[in-house]
């Protein structure tokens, strides 16, 4: 459980600087009066979408990483395959939690982390939209 814990909190992490990164680029390339709101909030919520993905992608390579040396496992048949570690870790990060593949073991810890993980980085992306919504165009 110590193993899968640093494991969570060690993509934690990784996430939450990748989606900070992707929250300031965006922020960057959309300054007020460079274009309207609109196209500004649509572009960044472009980059966020990507950002989310991206974090995704560092979950499932996590849980295929966890799982490959014994600290749990899926219970779907038949194995795992590098979309089913997408597909869930997207599914976890999202807060969707659909219940079709569900983790077993340790990997449970780090599931937990992850839907954690995507709540903090939902409302980070909630405060970046209503901040672009509220500036002022010049």
């Amino acid at each position: 459980m110590i193993a899968a814990t640093a494991i969570g909190i060690s993509l934690f992490i990784a996430s939450l600087i990748l989606h900070l990164a992707m929250l300031r680029l965006a922020k960057k390339l959309s300054p007020p009066g460079l274009a309207p709101t609109g196209l500004r909030l649509t572009g960044g919520s472009l980059l966020v979408l990507i950002s989310h993905m991206m974090v995704a992608v560092v979950f499932a390579a996590g849980f295929a990483w966890a799982a490959s040396v014994g600290l749990g496992g899926f219970a779907k048949e038949p194995a795992m395959s590098p979309m089913d570690y997408y597909y869930f870790a997207l599914i976890t990060v999202t807060t969707v939690g659909l219940g079709d593949i569900y983790p077993t073991d340790h990997l449970r810890v780090i599931a937990g982390i992850a839907s954690l993980t995507g709540f903090i980085l939902i409302s980070c992306t909630a405060q970046y939209v209503y901040k672009t919504m509220s500036q002022q165009e010049d």
